[in-house]
């Protein structure tokens, strides 16, 4: 299968920074930011011909510059964006040479949301992907989920639970109804599948009761079903958060007539078997290439993709190296989708493999995994403590968006 995805990407706002030093105004930086950005491109799977093709065009002048080792039809490719856009509109040229066409476009693809940045959105009162990343607090009313199963299943202890995460500093709370969790040593037998009028009986009093006493809070759910969906976004729910990124075109269907927010995740499949789907030839390549294929399904369906947000799907059918090396390389992610990223590390099964502590002992691992999320650049980050992720949160926020950098670097008038 032919791939292509970057193994670095320049920040634009780091270009934008290095460039207040030269006097030039902030409409100027943009723009010259954007023709500046340089990145590592991995391309993989060409057929000897292709192959060949690609190193006959990077061998011409204002080309990326290719390097390869032993494995056939893979290659590294460096150089701005505009070089390596050029090598893939050159590809596509010369469709008589197999697999030419399609490689191409693979490079056009991964390019196309490089060097930008994600729509802003509002969800109710909040607004995703500009400022200081969102910090959404997890309420669970089932008796099952791997963390907090049983603990907030009235809705009176579910009001409790979510008035400490509020106070806190949670700017969106997530309502579950039906645990996910894989089987394993953290999560028993794992995912217990209970009908839809189950699930809604649990949400939807819920729903309602925090719309009505914390109007300021937007409320997601947690769900893959349209009849759990349509009841929460009628009882107040401003989002629909699904671990099955809208496969389901009557869940769709609700969001779009409803337009709502929707967060689409990663699952490589169901949560009974996704422990055995962990065979990935490249991780971060496959999530991201799933999560565009689940954007671009969502859009098909009228779901603009200017309310979406995506979620790689941590601990979700990949192993605990899987889900540290897809931590590590969370920007890209989100350079390949051009979506807000959520993630959901908290208490997760690779921070116990890390630190060898159980669920209960795993906020400060979580905390951790936060940052590292933030400075990947996260837009909103999912934890069930979160007083003890705030003063991390609020670190990670001000470490990414520092810029007193001396005299050199003081922002002038018409910088934002």
């Amino acid at each position: 299968m032919i791939r292509a995805r970057f193994l670095s990407l320049d920040a634009v706002g780091d270009l934008r920074l290095a460039l207040r030093p030269l006097g030039f105004p902030a409409p100027a930086a943009d723009f010259l930011a954007g023709t500046l950005v340089q990145g590592i491109l991995l391309l993989s799977g060409l057929a000897t011909e292709a192959a060949e093709l690609v190193r006959a065009l990077c061998r011409e002048p204002e080309m990326p510059r290719l390097v390869e080792g032993d494995r056939p039809g893979a290659f590294v490719l460096g150089g701005r964006l505009d070089q390596l856009k050029r090598l893939g509109y050159l590809l596509q040229k010369r469709p008589e040479v197999e697999g030419a066409y399609l490689a191409g476009g693979k490079v056009i693809g991964a390019c196309f949301h490089a060097g930008g940045h994600a729509t802003p959105f509002r969800i109710g009162e909040k607004t995703v992907g500009a400022g200081r990343t969102l910090v959404m607090g997890i309420v669970n009313v089932t008796p099952d989920s791997f963390s907090d199963g049983g603990r907030w299943q009235t809705p009176e202890a579910a009001l409790a639970r979510a008035r400490e995460l509020v106070e806190a500093g949670a700017d969106l709370l997530d309502v579950g109804g039906e645990s996910t969790r894989p089987r394993g040593a953290d999560y028993g037998a794992g995912w217990q599948p209970i009908s839809a009028e189950e699930e809604r009986a649990r949400v939807e009093p819920v729903v309602r009761l925090l719309a009505r006493e914390l109007p300021g809070t937007p409320i997601s759910v947690d769900t893959s079903r349209a009849e759990v969906a349509e009841a929460a976004i009628r009882a107040g729910a401003a989002m629909v958060n699904d671990v099955r990124g809208l496969a389901d075109d009557a869940l769709a269907d609700v969001v779009r007539r409803h337009e709502v927010a929707c967060c689409l995740m990663h699952m490589p499949a169901e949560p009974d078997v996704m422990a055995q789907r962990t065979d990935y030839e490249d991780v971060v390549a496959e999530v991201a290439d799933g999560l565009v294929e689940r954007v671009e399904r969502a859009r098909a369906r009228g779901v603009p993709p200017e309310r979406l947000l995506v979620d790689p799907g941590f601990g979700f059918g990949k192993t605990a190296g899987q889900n540290l090396f897809l931590l590590r390389h969370l920007s890209l992610i989100g350079a390949s989708v051009g979506r807000p990223v959520l993630v959901g590390t908290s208490r997760k099964s690779f921070l116990g493999a890390v630190t060898g502590k159980p669920v209960g002992e795993r906020d400060p691992a979580t905390a951790a995994s936060v940052v590292a999320a933030i400075l990947g650049g996260a837009a909103v980050v999912r934890v069930h403590d979160v007083a003890a992720c705030m003063d991390a949160v609020r670190v990670a926020d001000a470490v990414a968006r520092a810029e007193e950098g001396g005299s050199f670097f003081r922002r002038e008038d018409g910088w934002d």
